[in-house]
C-alpha cells in the first residue's frame, strides 16, 4: 500500500504554516515547542510502514534529539550538545550514501572546483565563528563549531557529488535535504546571534523542507530496495 500521492507536500505545507504563525504571533519558547512537535510528527511518520528504513533511523532520531535540546539552546551544556548532535546528523546523512560515493570517479577539473568551493566554505566558517557574541561563547565553543562546520562542508560536498553522479529523484531529494538542513542551521545562527527576526522564518521553512525531503528520500530508498528484492525473487 502506497501513501496518498500528495500527502507529504500537504503535510509539509501545513506544518510550515503552523510554525510560521506561531513564531510570528507567539513567543520564542512556544515556537521551539511547536518545532519539536513538528519533528516528532515527522519521526512518527518515518517509523510508519510507508517510510521506515533502518538506515535512516539514526538520522531521524538525532533530528528529534536536536530539536529537543533546542528548548534550552541558551544554556552552555545544551548548546554544546546541540553542536555535537548536529555534527552527528550531517555525518549520518553522509553515511547514507557513502558507499555509492566511494565508486565515484572525478576528473581534474571537478577536483579543482570542489577544492575551491570547500576552501570558500572554510573561510565562511571562520567568519561565522567571529560573529558569535562573547556572551554566547564558552571555553570550547569554537572547537565544537569548527568540527560541526567541517561536517556540514563534507556532507554538502558529498550530497552535491551524489546528485551529479546519479542525477535521479533520490539524489535530488537527498541533496535538497542536506541543503535544507544546512541552510536552516545557518539562518538560525544569523537570527539568534545577530538578532534578525526574519531569519527565524526562513529557518523554519528550510528546516521542515529538509526533513520532508529526507522522508521522501527514505521512501524512494525503501521502494527501490523492495523492487530489487522482488526482482531477485522472480528470478
Amino acid at each position: 500500500m502506497k501513501p496518498f500521492k500528495y500527502f507529504i507536500p500537504v503535510f509539509t505545507l501545513v506544518f510550515i504554516a503552523i510554525n510560521l504563525m506561531v513564531v510570528i504571533n507567539l513567543d520564542e519558547t512556544v515556537g521551539r515547542w511547536v518545532r519539536f512537535a513538528t519533528i516528532f510528527s515527522f519521526f512518527l511518520l518515518f517509523i510508519s510502514p510507508w517510510y521506515f528504513n533502518k538506515r535512516g533511523l539514526l538520522v531521524f532520531t538525532l533530528l528529534l534529539i536536536s530539536d529537543g535540546l533546542l528548548l534550552k539552546y541558551e544554556h552552555p551544556v545544551f548548546n554544546a550538545l546541540i553542536f555535537i548532535v548536529r555534527t552527528g546528523i550531517f555525518l549520518s546523512l553522509l553515511g547514507l550514501v557513502f558507499n555509492r560515493l566511494r565508486q565515484l570517479q572525478t576528473n581534474l577539473f571537478q577536483k579543482i572546483v570542489f577544492t575551491i568551493a570547500i576552501g570558500m566554505n572554510i573561510f565562511l566558517l571562520f567568519v561565522l565563528v567571529d560573529l558569535i557574541p562573547p556572551d554566547q561563547s564558552y571555553s570550547f565553543s569554537d572547537l565544537l563549531f569548527y568540527i560541526y562546520g567541517f561536517s556540514v562542508i563534507i556532507c554538502v560536498s558529498g550530497a552535491v557529488s551524489f546528485s551529479n553522479r546519479y542525477a535521479n529523484r533520490r539524489s535530488i531529494f537527498f541533496l535538497g535535504s542536506v541543503l535544507g538542513l544546512a541552510f536552516s542551521d545557518l539562518t538560525y545562527f544569523i537570527a539568534f546571534n545577530l538578532g534578525f527576526f526574519e531569519f527565524y522564518l526562513v529557518d523554519i521553512v528550510f528546516n521542515i523542507l529538509g526533513v520532508a525531503f529526507l522522508l521522501k528520500f527514505m521512501f524512494l530508498e525503501r521502494t527501490e530496495n523492495m523492487d530489487a528484492r522482488s526482482h531477485l525473487n522472480d528470478k
